[in-house]
């Protein structure tokens, strides 16, 4: 390959400071209130197995959202 040359820095993503939100409704278990709908918050790296344990226990995921990094409460910081 003479002559390509690569232009700015090649970097692979780093998912590891990565959340997810899961949103599941219609899901029943006696450690979660009586609301059908609920979120789910966990690190990038453990989305499948949570997906799937949502899956297995009869849950349906209404959508899921990846933020750029930990989730933080501004206000708790005052």
């Amino acid at each position: 390959m003479s002559g390509m040359t690569a232009m700015g820095a090649c970097s692979p993503s780093n998912y590891d400071s990565r959340t997810v939100v899961i949103e599941v409704s219609g899901l029943c278990r006696q450690d979660i209130s009586r609301t059908s709908n609920y979120q789910v918050k966990v690190a990038h790296s453990s989305m499948m197995p949570a997906i799937q344990n949502i899956i297995r226990m009869g849950g349906k995921i209404d959508k899921i959202t990846v933020t750029s990094g930990p989730q933080t409460n501004p206000e708790a910081s005052e």
